[in-house]
């Protein structure tokens, strides 16, 4: 599972519970100060998931994804982007699913389902209205 956009970790820690211990969670924020937030959120109740790798918290661009663990079975995007990121498309692996708000920064968005199909053909469903903080590149924040 990615989760972009993991923030102070919690939903991140929710998922690495859902996965269990086979299961593997890959947090992924932009802000350096989110990162180390997360950490020690996670470090206060449940460091075992970062001590067995069961979950991963990075610092990086949530468009870019995190190539070196893909293909991902799940992906989660927690901020609105302006279009679906080619490279988190890339990164599903065949069977795959990704829910993400996509639209404007501020105001009406839609979460979208996005499958990869068995044969590598991609589907999209609209689910419904939501607004989501944006979703900024690297660049965005000068670094």
């Amino acid at each position: 599972v990615l989760d972009v956009g993991s923030g102070s970790g919690y939903l991140s820690v929710c998922m690495a519970l859902m996965v269990g211990e086979r299961g593997r969670v890959y947090g992924l924020e932009v802000l350096p100060e989110l990162v180390e937030k997360g950490k020690s959120n996670v470090l206060k109740s449940h460091a075992e998931l970062l001590r067995t790798n069961r979950l991963s918290l990075f610092l990086g661009d949530g468009w870019k994804g995190l190539p070196e663990y893909a293909p991902y079975d799940v992906i989660h995007v927690g901020a609105a982007a302006t279009e679906v990121p080619k490279a988190l498309v890339d990164q599903l692996k065949p069977g795959g699913r990704m829910i993400i708000p996509v639209g404007a920064r501020f105001h009406p968005q839609t979460l979208m389902q996005i499958d990869k199909l068995p044969d590598g053909r991609v589907e999209h469903a609209n689910l419904l209205d939501v607004v989501y903080v944006p979703l900024v590149h690297t660049a965005d924040r000068g670094a």
